[in-house]
């Protein structure tokens, strides 16, 4: 017992000193989940019934809730909203969250390298993520499956660059 409060400690002392976790306001006595800076793998939020699963970077408790946080390691657009990407991926943790955990999901945090932004879950963007993830579904059925982009810089990063032949690249 001892040896587990030890190392938990240790977590917790290393979180403090963390940088991109500190410039999130949140205390490190709130994480109930955490999948960066730590030896501990921690599982995958597996949600049946979306078909989704992730890692969040934490889970934060808060009053009425969990909140999931998401660290980038860019900077922050020049607009002041999230990219599209970030946003939608933030809300497939809320998403992960309210059904994996049965908790309430007020909001989720983009910490992006020169500032943090808040971004309310509304019903209105779980509803935006529920349409997204049925059309994506529904391409996979169609089977084929075209890029809807014209940045070279997306191409360079993405997964599929080895089988894709419509790269930009």
């Amino acid at each position: 017992m001892l040896f587990l409060i030890s190392i938990i400690a240790a977590i917790l002392a290393w979180l403090l000193r963390h940088p991109r976790f500190a410039q999130t306001g949140f205390p490190a006595l709130k994480i109930r989940y955490a999948d960066v800076g730590t030896i501990y793998q921690q599982p995958a939020l597996i949600s049946a019934r979306y078909g989704l699963s992730g890692r969040p970077d934490y889970l934060i408790r808060v009053d009425d809730g969990v909140v999931p946080v998401e660290l980038k390691s860019v900077r922050s657009p020049r607009s002041g909203r999230p990219y599209e990407g970030h946003l939608l991926q933030l809300a497939a943790y809320c998403l992960l969250v309210e059904d994996v955990c049965h908790a309430f999901v007020p909001y989720g945090v983009l910490q992006y390298d020169d500032r943090c932004i808040r971004v309310e879950y509304t019903s209105s963007v779980r509803r935006d993520l529920l349409v997204l993830i049925e059309e994506i579904r529904t391409a996979k059925r169609g089977g084929e499956v075209h890029i809807n982009h014209n940045c070279a810089a997306r191409c360079r990063s993405c997964g599929f660059r080895e089988v894709c032949g419509e790269g930009l690249l």
